[in-house]
């Protein structure tokens, strides 16, 4: 199977480029390793039609272990970008979002429309009033926890229809947009993956809700619940919710590096406030994202059965590519690639854990920017694993079930043709 399209040519050639490496990885990591990837870095930044001149932090795990962390270029005018600088990492927000849920589902707490346990099964209207038609018998299947999650809920798009009388620039709270999703009606084909933010906010609200019943004080609400749930046990001190003040040190934050960026898309329309939460709210650094990954891997950050679920083929998005809960899936040659991409005006964030299932290795890879609109780090990150696959020892392996016969990444779509990253927070 190929993961490799012939628009990604510049990096086979950058591979050959490159010394191999001399041995397969032992847990231990040399100078001579660290230069591989420092040089293919470099390459990448000075690439391209203009170089890339803003920040990028990077770090990179192998089965667990970091061994490689490290900031390029300026985080913001004199300070220089590092491991640990803090960027917003749209998108990304929504694994933190999914594995909330799945959490508070483990508590088992009551709906408190429907006094049942909350479920993946359980449907909006069993926990926010007013969303009796989003389980009407017309769209053929009620809109669910599950369906939100893996973004087959038919939701409309609010940023087509927003509130009456809302600023799309200005700020705006989450009873408004709740109001104005209970206006909508989902569509009637069940099943069918539609990548929309707002999926995400309705599950920032039932965490709110249901949150709210804890007896745990520090745990009520959707930011306290995250914080207390994630955040703080998993010891993620550079990771919160942007405009917090209980969340990262804002001293460590990027400011955006906006290059050519025109000067209208630098004041874009739905970021403010309540139109991501859930969804593109949060911001991170490559060290916290990197524990963060391991955290999933290990089961520490949610169960064994939840990350598998998160990492479910459970929407087909196109003939090779899966959404799960939080995270787009991919299967190539024996390898499962786990990853997502997040754009907010000004920042860049990829997220990525490749696994071989056979033999239990596992590649982490987090690249964080402050340039706007970055879609090349996609294939950065996929030429950083190529490289992290030398480390492992020499694997034939055999996927776990039938896979497509064939891919080319070129074909891939992240999301269904929509408005622009600038206006959507993805």
């Amino acid at each position: 199977m190929l993961r490799y399209s012939l628009s990604l040519v510049w990096i086979t050639a950058l591979m050959i480029s490159l010394p191999s490496a001399r041995h397969a990885w032992a847990g231990e990591w040399s100078a001579y390793d660290t230069a591989q990837f420092d040089t293919l870095i470099d390459k990448w930044r000075k690439g391209g039609k203009q170089p890339r001149r803003a920040a990028l932090s990077v770090a990179i795990g192998i089965n667990g272990e970091l061994v490689f962390a490290r900031g390029y270029g300026e985080a913001r005018p004199g300070q220089i970008a590092t491991e640990r600088t803090v960027y917003h990492i749209g998108s990304l927000s929504k694994q933190f979002t999914a594995a909330a849920m799945l959490n508070l589902i483990d508590k088992a707490p009551v709906s408190p429309r429907s006094l049942t346990p909350l479920s993946l099964a359980s449907t909006v209207d069993a926990v926010l009033p007013g969303f009796e038609n989003w389980s009407a018998p017309e769209i053929g299947s009620p809109v669910t926890i599950r369906r939100l999650l893996t973004m087959t809920s038919g939701l409309p798009s609010l940023l087509n229809r927003p509130p009456p009388g809302s600023d799309p620039w200005g700020r705006i709270s989450s009873g408004e947009l709740i109001s104005a999703l209970k206006d909508l009606r989902p569509s009637a084909r069940p099943k069918v993956f539609a990548y929309d933010n707002f999926n995400y906010f309705v599950l920032s609200q039932i965490i709110e809700t249901v949150s709210c019943r804890s007896p745990d004080a520090n745990a009520r609400g959707f930011m306290p619940f995250v914080r207390s749930m994630l955040l703080t046990p998993l010891a993620l001190d550079d990771t919160g919710f942007i405009g917090d003040p209980k969340s990262y040190r804002a001293a460590r934050v990027a400011t955006p590096s906006w290059g050519n960026t025109p000067s209208h898309m630098r004041r874009p329309a739905f970021v403010q406030s309540a139109w991501l939460q859930g969804a593109a709210d949060m911001a991170s650094s490559a060290t916290d994202l990197f524990k963060w990954n391991r955290a999933i891997m290990r089961g520490t950050a949610v169960t064994p059965a939840n990350r598998q679920l998160m990492f479910s083929n459970a929407a087909r998005v196109t003939l090779a590519r899966y959404y799960g809960m939080g995270w787009f899936i991919d299967h190539d040659a024996g390898w499962d690639w786990f990853t997502h991409t997040g754009f907010v005006p000004g920042y860049t964030a990829s997220n990525a854990i490749v696994q071989n299932p056979v033999k239990g290795h596992w590649i982490s890879v987090t690249l964080l920017t402050n340039a706007d609109g970055m879609r090349e780090l996609e294939k950065l990150s996929e030429a950083i694993v190529r490289i992290a696959k030398r480390h492992l020892p020499l694997v034939v392996a055999q996927p776990s079930e039938p896979r497509p016969a064939l891919f080319f990444r070129s074909v891939q779509f992240a999301e269904p043709p929509g408005p622009p990253p600038y206006l959507t927070g993805r």
